[in-house]
């Protein structure tokens, strides 16, 4: 299975065009890099102890990387936009 990129980013874009009605202020790169990378951390370590094969757990984790940069671009584009990101 394949991830679907297009959808994943638009909706991290659709998120963040939501979030923005609740952010006052402006949201660093650096801190949604930071909540990325506990994200990924999390779910790479929850592929790791999952009853599957070991070539399944790394094509599941590129996976989930794919997933997540697209999701995460479509969040930092939209709030770029609005003026929400520094």
């Amino acid at each position: 299975m394949e991830v679907n990129l297009f959808g994943a980013y638009f909706e991290g874009a659709f998120l963040a065009a939501i979030a923005s009605c609740f952010i006052n202020g402006r949201i660093s790169e650096q801190q949604i890099d930071a909540t990325k990378e506990i994200i990924s951390r999390f779910k790479e370590y929850e592929i790791e102890h999952a009853a599957i094969m070991p070539e399944k757990k790394e094509e599941l984790k590129r996976q989930l990387k794919q997933f997540l940069d697209a999701k995460i671009q479509g969040l930092k584009d939209k709030l770029r936009a609005q003026g929400k990101l520094w």
